[in-house]
């Protein structure tokens, strides 16, 4: 029984030296662990400062280009209505001169045509006197032995 003691004992003493080994490697293991946990700490320290001043740039910049954008879209939507008005304007006056270059060549038509047409009902009188006196026709009829007189009018009417 004795060696069955000392067999224990030293069964008990070897797990109890693997285990303060495996306790040992375990407590070297996370002390590594822990130094490069604290050098990663420090280095996203380190980044996290310019991070957040980029972040807050990109904030600001998203702000004015917000605003940048509403008020390019009230300018354009100004100048919209301007060239709206400007349109319905110009619509106006084009109607106004056109009233007034048809009102101004139906008084000169009224002004210059009645001369003329008064000179033309004269000249047409004249020339129609002066066509009968010239060219006039006899003509003997070979029954009757009257000279028959044939007056040929041409009707002209005047361009305006």
């Amino acid at each position: 029984m004795e060696t069955l003691l000392v067999v224990a004992i030293v069964l008990t003493a070897l797990a109890i030296i693997v285990q303060a080994g495996v306790l040992l490697s375990m407590y070297l293991l996370s002390r590594r662990l822990t130094s490069k946990a604290e050098l990663l700490m420090t280095e996203s320290q380190r980044l996290i400062a310019p991070l957040e001043s980029i972040t807050s740039n990109l904030k600001s910049v998203a702000n004015d280009m917000a605003e940048t954008g509403k008020v390019a879209h009230s300018q354009v939507l100004q100048i919209q209505r301007m060239l709206n008005e400007t349109q319905a304007n110009i619509r106006v006056h084009i109607a106004e001169v056109r009233e007034m270059v048809l009102d101004t060549v139906d008084e000169a038509r009224t002004v210059v045509m009645r001369p003329v047409r008064e000179y033309s009902a004269i000249a047409m009188g004249i020339a129609e006197g002066i066509r009968t006196l010239f060219k006039g026709r006899r003509k003997e009829s070979a029954e009757t032995g009257v000279i028959i007189e044939e007056i040929v009018i041409e009707q002209k009417r005047p361009a305006a």
